[in-house]
């Protein structure tokens, strides 16, 4: 029986809430990181300001992204986890930034071969669609399949398609703003990872 694991990207496996906030500053002024955060309470894409007007979103975006990101490093941490999760489940990533930026971070720290597939904003921007895609290639059933993320936009997306979710604590949201999507559980710690996720697929 095929069993999937799908991860976000930025907030779960990388470290880039300062980056992503600091771009997007530099087109809202008045921007605060707790504005930022409220963004990903449901689809980035579709995100709309306290003010009611919709958000933009960087014309250079993932160009700066790809520069400010060539020294960030997954955690050791993070990389056993991932080793350890690939030897059991099939390992994907379902994220709203390119794939290409995605695939070139896993490259330089040496685990993009333990994932299977990338699916970011190019392939979609709402990530039911991109949850859907993968468990009809890998005939998964939702019940055998569980999103790890950082923030409740995810949790929500996930839930739409019948997906389990376990919102991380090390990203984007805190406790508080994860339960609002009711995962299956919320975690402090990387290492906590996969026994939470055999839990959920066991």
């Amino acid at each position: 029986m095929k069993k999937l694991v799908l991860f976000d990207f930025d907030g779960v496996l990388i470290d880039t809430l300062g980056i992503c906030f600091s771009i997007n500053q530099s087109i809202y002024d008045d921007l605060s990181l707790e504005e930022y955060k409220s963004f990903f309470e449901g689809n980035i894409y579709n995100a709309v300001r306290r003010d009611g007007t919709p958000k933009k979103h960087h014309p250079e975006f993932y160009e700066i992204y790809d520069n400010k990101t060539r020294e960030v490093v997954i955690p050791p941490v993070l990389k056993l986890v991932v080793e350890k999760l690939a030897q059991k489940y099939i390992l994907t990533i379902v994220s709203s930034t390119y794939s290409v930026s995605i695939q070139n971070i896993l490259k330089k720290e040496g685990i993009d071969g333990f994932f299977v597939d990338v699916l970011g904003a190019d392939i979609a921007t709402d990530k039911r669609i991109k949850i859907k895609t993968l468990l009809n290639k890998y005939e998964c059933s939702p019940e055998n399949a569980v999103m790890v993320t950082d923030t409740l936009g995810d949790i929500r997306e996930a839930n739409e398609c019948s997906v389990k979710s376990i919102g991380v604590l090390w990203g984007f949201h805190d406790e508080e703003t994860l339960e609002k999507g009711k995962p299956f559980a919320v975690i402090d710690n990387p290492a906590g990872l996969v026994p939470v996720i055999e839990k959920v697929l066991e």
